[in-house]
C-alpha cells in the first residue's frame, strides 16, 4: 500500500474538519497533524543512526 504526504495551507479559522477514516482523492486519511509538522525541528532534521543497532551489527561481524 502506497502512502503520500500532502501539505495544504488554509486561512486561520477556515480549516476543514478532519476525522478518522475520511477519504480524499480515492485514499483514506490515516494520520493528521493539527499543526505545521514540517516546521517542527525534530521532524525536519535528518534522522540520526540508531547507535545501539549499529553496535549490535558490528558485534556480529
Amino acid at each position: 500500500m502506497g502512502k503520500m504526504t500532502f501539505v495544504f495551507e488554509f486561512e486561520d479559522g477556515k480549516e476543514p474538519p478532519v476525522n478518522a477514516g475520511m477519504e480524499f482523492m480515492g485514499g483514506k486519511i490515516v494520520a493528521a497533524a493539527f499543526s505545521d509538522a514540517l516546521e517542527e525541528s525534530d521532524v525536519c532534521n535528518e534522522p540520526t543512526p540508531d547507535l545501539d543497532y549499529l553496535e549490535k551489527i558490528r558485534n556480529r561481524l
